[in-house]
């Protein structure tokens, strides 16, 4: 089977990204538990912060202005367990397709040499 240029240029993409995914599932936990300890102590500090007995305007202008930027990064976090931990041993997909390349070059191969 002969692959355009393009074709190739892919497969080593895909390739690269598998090889990748071994430290990846390492690195993302390790950024989500960086990012929870961050915004962790945002919203900490802007819990301390605020009056909440006599909520002034200043008191909801930084509670409009941090609470969506923390909600978001802890779901991103989230995102960041969630995903390793689902696909621990790499995308299934992209690891039969690379198999069947590498079956399909070395039939090829032994044809070639028979």
């Amino acid at each position: 089977m002969e692959f355009t240029r393009q074709e190739l240029k892919l497969i080593e993409t895909l390739r690269k990204r598998e090889r990748q995914w071994r430290w990846l599932i390492w690195t993302l936990p390790g950024l989500s538990v960086f990012i929870v300890c961050c915004y962790g102590y945002i919203g900490v500090s802007l819990y301390r912060h605020l009056h909440w007995e006599a909520l002034t305007v200043e008191d909801a202008f930084l509670f409009a202005l941090f609470w969506p930027k923390i909600l978001v990064a802890i779901a991103l976090a989230a995102w960041f367990i969630v995903w390793p931990l689902t696909s621990w041993h790499g995308n299934g997909t992209r690891l039969l397709l690379l198999k069947l390349l590498d079956a399909q070059r070395d039939k090829e191969h032994d044809d070639d040499l028979g």
